[in-house]
């Protein structure tokens, strides 16, 4: 367990912590972008009254 003095305010996390969550959390944004981009495409294609 890492030392409090490693520990950053407000959460808690240490800094190698924190950036693993990072990293999650921004894959995680890419996949919802990816699959809102995709729902938008085919709302496009597939709907006659946005045409």
């Amino acid at each position: 367990m890492a030392d409090d003095n490693e520990r950053v305010y407000p959460t808690g996390l240490t800094v190698k912590e924190a950036t693993e969550i990072q990293a999650g959390l921004m894959w995680g944004s890419r996949i919802f972008l990816a699959i809102a981009v995709f729902a938008h495409i085919l709302a496009f294609l597939l709907t006659p009254w946005l045409k």
